[in-house]
């Protein structure tokens, strides 16, 4: 791939010529053959970022009623390897959840749906919700699909990277913006026991791996807790120094969980969180095609569509959602079970080394 598009290469020339046959067309008021024509350029050039851009404005705009979307969240496998202590995943009360691989059918109907709708992403594609998007036999062959038909867009794979393979995912560099590697700590004993059954032993080569195979784009992911609050910027000297595009602390959440005993022991100063009318425009899609309301119903208590029975317009158009966001929008966020108890710690300004609870901790 790098051979192929090297600046003078002829694939590379292809590349620059086609996104000039797409400029032409969209002169000449012909947005489709643009769009066609751009994208093919970014797929033999996926470091054409005009072309990205330009694939953006060109695509088609959505029907009357499909709003355009922040981000959309694909489930493409319900397994993790990792049953985190503070996670739902694993434990008795996401029993009932599937932990199968999406189907292939069920996939490309979403990624379809977007792009025949004229639906803009505004923020991100992200594989993995209940499951570590790793597992998934077929993410490469998913990738590359989104990378296909959506070449402008932001697209992530979600991993605690335990399942990392060189030989098979290396593979994605081409299609992703981002890994997004979820780490709460380089101590082991730390590690062990927040990402449990995982073993520091096991994964932390599999960071240097995944660092060296996707050279910046690893997007590092700290939930911040009592038990790695003092080894923050040390994770982050960690992996900046290794090449990671950048490593973000992430306010702890409750996943609406009924019993929190835990999560008040770990969190910093948690809150009630009550989101408003905007989390409709995220679309969450699990593994058998069951559409949620919030990454963060892990016991899928509250959904809202099923995209195996449904057309992409109906999920995206139907009653449950249009009602949700209405309710979200009155602040009725106690008729709906997940909300009621939703909690979480605050991001502030600087978060989290401007958090009282870590100013206190140092002092």
């Amino acid at each position: 791939m790098i051979e192929q598009t090297a600046p003078h290469g002829p694939v590379r020339k292809l590349a620059l010529l086609l996104q000039k046959w797409g400029g032409m067309a969209k002169y000449r008021h012909h947005p489709r053959l643009a769009a066609l024509s751009w994208r093919a350029a970014a797929t033999l050039a996926p470091d054409l970022i005009l072309t990205r851009r330009e694939i953006a404005k060109a695509r088609p705009r959505a029907k009357d009623g499909v709003p355009h979307l922040n981000s959309v969240g694909i489930g493409t496998t319900g397994t993790c390897n990792a049953s985190c202590v503070h996670c739902p995943t694993g434990k008795a009360s996401t029993s009932n959840s599937p932990r199968g691989t999406m189907p292939m059918a069920l996939f490309r109907k979403i990624i379809d749906g977007i792009v025949e709708e004229g639906v803009a992403v505004d923020s991100h594609i992200g594989f993995g919700l209940f499951g570590d998007g790793l597992v998934d036999p077929m993410v490469v062959e998913r990738a590359q699909y989104v990378h296909e038909r959506l070449p402008d867009v932001v697209f992530s794979v979600n991993t605690n990277g335990a399942a990392y393979n060189s030989a098979k995912h290396k593979a994605l560099y081409p299609y992703v913006t981002l890994i997004a590697l979820h780490c709460e700590s380089l101590t082991p004993e730390t590690y062990d026991y927040l990402m449990t059954p995982l073993r520091a032993k096991n994964v932390f080569p599999k960071y240097e791996q995944i660092l060296r195979d996707f050279p910046g784009k690893v997007r590092v992911s700290v939930p911040v807790s009592r038990a790695n609050r003092d080894e923050l910027e040390g994770i982050r000297d960690w992996f900046l120094s290794r090449g990671a595009k950048e490593v973000v602390f992430d306010p702890m959440a409750s996943r609406c969980m009924e019993d929190r005993s835990l999560f008040d022991k770990l969190s910093l100063a948690p809150v009630r969180i009550r989101c408003d009318a905007e989390v409709a425009r995220d679309l969450i899609v699990d593994c058998d095609g069951a559409v949620l309301t919030c990454c963060q119903d892990f016991v899928r208590e509250h959904p809202v569509g099923n995209m195996m029975i449904e057309t992409f317009q109906e999920t995206m158009t139907n009653l449950a959602r249009r009602s949700f966001a209405q309710k979200m929008a009155d602040g009725e966020h106690d008729a709906i079970s997940t909300c009621s108890r939703c909690f979480g710690d605050v991001r502030t300004p600087n978060f989290p080394f401007d958090h009282p609870v870590l100013t206190e901790a140092r002092a």
